[in-house]
């Protein structure tokens, strides 16, 4: 499965030209995560009051085009892996076709990974299995690797 979530580009996401300027994706992107989370029944907030997280390890980013302000982006996730303590996630956004209006066109891909986390020190820490049950349906390759 993939899991999408509606956002809307908004003054304080761009630049004096009325562009998203680029860090402001990344906040996108972490609410886009954020929501996943939420769908799938494991908020974030509920991780933290527990003492975990999952920040991000690694990020890697491809722009493909440019949102500009007022678009509806939708934000679209899915996993590439599942480890013991991390996962893959897989994020691209799309924005209207500018030129005529119809459409939905890519303007940026990346890929994370994410490791689950003991708080405050940031041990890994093993994925439970109920989080590890709700991760799979959107786990691509249905397959399960260890780290």
């Amino acid at each position: 499965m993939i899991f999408s979530t509606p956002k809307q580009i908004r003054f304080h996401h761009c630049d004096p030209a009325g562009i998203v300027f680029y860090p402001q994706f990344f906040y996108l992107l972490h609410e886009a995560q954020e929501d996943f989370l939420a769908h799938i029944g494991f908020p974030q907030h509920r991780l933290i009051q527990r003492g975990f997280g999952v920040p991000i390890v690694d990020l890697k980013t491809e722009f493909v085009g440019m949102c500009r302000y007022g678009d509806e982006i939708t934000i679209s996730l899915s996993l590439s892996r599942l480890g013991n303590s991390s996962l893959g996630m897989q994020y691209e956004l799309h924005a209207p076709e500018q030129r005529h209006g119809e459409g939905r066109v890519l303007k940026l891909k990346a890929a994370s990974v994410l490791v689950y986390s003991e708080l405050p020190h940031g041990k890994p820490a093993r994925i439970p299995d109920d989080l590890r049950q709700a991760l799979q349906p959107y786990l691509q390759n249905h397959s399960q690797e260890t780290p």
